[in-house]
């Protein structure tokens, strides 16, 4: 019996192996996702703990409660800066979904044309020994006479 071999092997590899590119890919911006979520968590924080250390103190210089509001506005602007950084991971990620989806497409379509090629294969194979098994009838049925 003759053995299937796929003639678009390649390319459904290639496919494969660029589904995985995106996956992985889609795996990089969430993790710089998180990593700015815990950014602006651990700069929010940051605030509070400032803010908390001003309201303890029970006399506070001019020239501290300036640089205590000056260092919170630099820490807003950061979380502003993150937050912007953010969005566009964020609209990256949906773009990259996108190309993730189309190229699982892709290559589903190429492993249900395997398929089809593959049940094709052995219909002809099998036809092949159907005849085979009946030129071996009909050489006995010769022999028996």
């Amino acid at each position: 019996m003759a053995k299937f071999k796929y003639r678009f092997e390649a390319i459904k590899k290639i496919k494969q192996r660029m589904e995985k590119k995106v996956q992985k890919e889609i795996a990089e911006i969430e993790l710089e996702i998180k990593k700015n979520e815990n950014k602006i968590a651990e700069l929010n924080q940051n605030i509070r703990n400032e803010k908390q250390k001003v309201l303890n103190k029970k006399s506070l210089k001019a020239s501290e409660l300036h640089f205590h509001s000056l260092y919170e506005n630099y820490l807003i602007n950061k979380i502003d800066e993150i937050k912007n950084k953010l969005a566009q991971k964020k609209e990256e990620k949906k773009i990259k979904l996108k190309e993730l989806e189309e190229k699982n497409k892709e290559t589903k379509i190429f492993e249900k044309l395997e398929e089809k090629h593959f049940q094709e294969f052995n219909y002809k194979q099998n036809k092949l020994e159907q005849i085979e098994m009946d030129e071996i009838a009909v050489k006995e049925f010769i022999k028996g006479k």
